[in-house]
């Protein structure tokens, strides 16, 4: 009788045992749960601001500003343009403001974006500050608009067209490298990175790139500041220049961001009989994304670097 009793009670304990098991499961497999549902939401938030799930512009009417903080290259420049052609069809995005951040880099580049920017504001206000720097090429694309708005320490001008060369053959002899290019044409190889150019080969890629390049920045900052050639030579032997050295000449108005912001909202609420207080500035990224936790990568867009060639910078 004592027996069965034991068993009984063994089992009774084997019984608790098991349900208090299977309630630490419960708890724990609810607190999961709850985890995944709290990042999900968080995840979903991320992604309707990032604008993955579609248009995330505010209903309200805005000012579309764009960070203009890169080397200046095809790429760079195409996926700006890109987001400005989003902006330029929607009604609520009444002006651009593009802050300028750069020190220059491709001419081509520049050149297009200059371009771009006199035709873009035919149909939308491009307002254009230049916070840090707005250096060769960066000058060279933000001429096109005026007024030319820069922080009193920003830098500017810069005016000039370089071609870096590297000479590597006394490291390439130590590692046993050597040069043997076919060719022909006698300047289809320009210039080498295993030894110096000769005067020839640097008269060569002044008469034929740089200066041509050069002469095509002078010819359209001259027009769009509307300053002749000679007086814009003053300041395009490549020198920088702090922007209020340069004010009235390089640049029209030394102010702040924030009192650039206000006087931007203060004209817009005028134009489109707005109260200043109802429009808002609407940062415009230009950046890849990444899903918090997961780092999963959602856009596969990526900025190339120009390495070597022609710059303006």
């Amino acid at each position: 009788m004592s027996n069965i009793y034991a068993e009984s009670e063994k089992l009774k304990a084997e019984l608790k045992i098991f349900k208090l098991k299977s309630l630490k499961e419960k708890i724990i497999l609810f607190g999961v749960i709850l985890l995944i549902l709290i990042e999900l939401v968080f995840v979903i938030s991320f992604l309707k601001k990032s604008g993955i799930f579609g248009h995330s512009n505010p209903t309200k009417p805005y000012i579309a500003v764009i960070n203009f903080n890169k080397e200046i290259t095809v790429d760079y420049i195409n996926k700006i343009e890109s987001k400005m052609e989003a902006i330029k069809a929607d009604k609520d995005a009444k002006e651009v403001l593009i802050i300028f951040n750069t020190p220059g880099g491709s001419p081509s580049a520049s050149d297009e974006f200059n371009a771009y920017l006199k035709e873009y504001t035919k149909t939308k206000k491009v307002n254009v500050y230049v916070e840090s720097m707005a250096a060769s090429g960066g000058y060279y694309i933000v001429s096109a608009i005026k007024p030319i708005i820069a922080n009193k320490n920003a830098v500017v001008g810069s005016i000039g067209v370089i071609m870096p060369h590297y000479v590597i053959g006394q490291l390439a002899k130590k590692v046993g490298v050597e040069e043997d290019n076919i060719a022909v044409g006698k300047y289809k190889e320009p210039i080498s990175l295993f030894k110096k150019a000769s005067p020839e080969q640097k008269q060569y890629l002044y008469s034929h790139l740089l200066n041509p390049t050069y002469q095509n920045f002078l010819s359209v900052v001259s027009h769009d500041r509307n300053i002749s050639i000679d007086k814009l030579k003053q300041y395009a032997d490549g020198k920088i220049y702090i922007a209020n050295q340069v004010k009235g000449i390089l640049v029209d108005k030394i102010s702040t961001l924030v009192a650039t912001k206000n006087e931007i909202k203060k004209e817009v609420a005028k134009k489109y009989n707005l109260k200043p207080k109802d429009i808002k500035f609407y940062t415009i990224s230009l950046e890849k994304k990444s899903l918090p936790f997961f780092k999963i990568e959602v856009e596969n867009t990526t900025l190339k670097t120009l390495t070597n060639g022609l710059n303006l910078k």
